[in-house]
């Protein structure tokens, strides 16, 4: 063969390769969508729940029956300091050094929120990612685990800065709270080498738990090449797992921690959830679009490295993903048992970087569900105008009357929202 004919042949067979991965990337980050064309589904008996502004994440509390969520309470500072945005936003980290993000709980019953007191606590908390764990022996006893993005000191201190030193110094933040009090008090934070881009958590006691790093580059072409890449080209990220020894230590964020990697060569791991037993724990590869079953390696004789067993291809861009069980089911599995998966994400996400220093721009929401038969659809979809990005979502189930459809209240959040909505949707 010759070798112009060689040439020929190899870039057809690389252009075949390549023609799946591209277009699947086309379709996820929405390039073939446009705002306009996103029609809005939204059950019924819409609420936007008020002081709930920029609530990245969203956990529903089985024992009691609230709902826990971090809030930036500020529109304003989402916009000036956000190191998890698509690009890194650091634009102004005197407004993150002033951040006053709280915990808030909703009453479904009520839907009103009350924002705790952060006892011990009185440094900035820029929120992002929860999670909340209660020992089945003690279930009005709460710990929260929140990711907090604070500034580096180590670079804005600094009169010449390393072109290496990191402009954010994120860490994660341990409150425990008592069911029916209005207080949180702060344990500790927890900061470690390998709590880089830390994304969300996912608690598996008062002092274990695992944080996504989301990125490998903060910032930069190759930060942007991460998010377009997908796994095939851009697999540079982790999941870290992270035990604390002490749980009163508040003066150094570093001791008493041991932190290891769990999973690496991941691309763009982003929001965790505990799936339907305390074995399968659901990653979100947010721009690929991709759910991912795993579990506690049974290999790892520590019991800290994790498995993937397998995942699930979505439309769209995801962000934290939950798991519905289905309180009135007559049995696993039957034919009306509506448990499953809630998968939020955006539909037109690629306009998300250059939105993310707009307060007024539109960024529509989907939430898809995936019942655990398989049965996939789209629960829930908005254009901008009532909830802007969708970054968690959680069924709070309602009983169900002889003759009526099963229904529950979807719960769905946004790290650029003015308010958690929630609205009554069919199963």
């Amino acid at each position: 063969m010759a070798p112009l004919t060689q040439f020929f042949v190899a870039l057809a067979a690389l252009a075949a390769l390549l023609y799946n991965p591209i277009k699947l990337r086309v379709v996820v980050l929405g390039f073939t969508r446009s705002q306009a064309s996103i029609q809005n589904i939204h059950g019924e008996e819409l609420k936007v729940i008020p002081n709930t502004v920029q609530c990245e994440d969203l956990h529903h509390h089985l024992p009691s029956g609230l709902l826990f969520a971090g809030c930036q309470g500020r529109s304003a500072e989402r916009f000036l300091w956000f190191p998890a945005s698509p690009q890194g936003n650091f634009r102004d980290p005197k407004a993150a050094a002033a951040s006053q993000g709280g915990l808030f709980v909703i009453d479904p019953k009520t839907f009103t929120s009350s924002r705790l007191t952060l006892e011990g606590f009185s440094g900035p908390l820029v929120t992002h990612g929860i999670d909340i764990y209660s020992a089945p022996s003690s279930p009005d006893t709460v710990y929260v685990f929140a990711i907090n993005h604070l500034p580096n000191p180590a670079y804005y201190d600094s009169p010449s800065p390393a072109p290496s030193t990191p402009k954010a110094r994120s860490q994660v933040e341990i409150f425990r709270h008592t069911i029916g009090t209005s207080t949180a008090t702060h344990l500790r934070s927890v900061r470690d080498p390998l709590i880089r881009t830390p994304n969300d958590v996912y608690a598996t006691g008062p002092s274990t738990f695992y944080i996504t790093n989301d990125h490998f580059y903060r910032e930069g072409t190759l930060r942007d090449v991460e998010t377009l890449a997908g796994q095939h080209f851009a697999a540079w990220s982790d999941i870290v797992h992270v035990f604390v020894d002490s749980l009163t230590n508040n003066d150094d964020p570093s001791a008493a921690v041991t932190a290891s990697v769990a999973y690496s060569g991941i691309n763009n791991p982003n929001g965790l959830g505990h799936g339907r037993n305390a074995s399968d724990i659901l990653i979100v590869r947010a721009a690929p679009g991709v759910l991912v079953h795993a579990t506690v390696d049974p290999a790892d004789p520590a019991g800290k490295k994790l498995k993937l067993l397998r995942s699930v291809q979505l439309p769209c861009t995801l962000d934290n993903p939950s798991y519905y069980a289905d309180p009135y089911a007559s049995a696993p599995g039957a034919v009306d048992d509506a448990s499953g998966y809630l998968l939020p994400g955006l539909p037109v996400a690629h306009t998300l970087g250059p939105n993310d220093a707009n307060p007024e721009a539109i960024d529509p929401v989907s939430v898809w569900y995936i019942k655990d038969g398989g049965e996939r659809r789209l629960l829930f979809q908005d254009d901008g105008r009532v909830i802007r990005t969708a970054s968690a979502a959680v069924l709070v189930a309602t009983e169900p009357r002889d003759g009526e459809k099963k229904q529950a209240w979807l719960w769905v959040t946004g790290f650029y929202a003015e308010g958690i909505v929630a609205t009554r949707v069919d199963l």
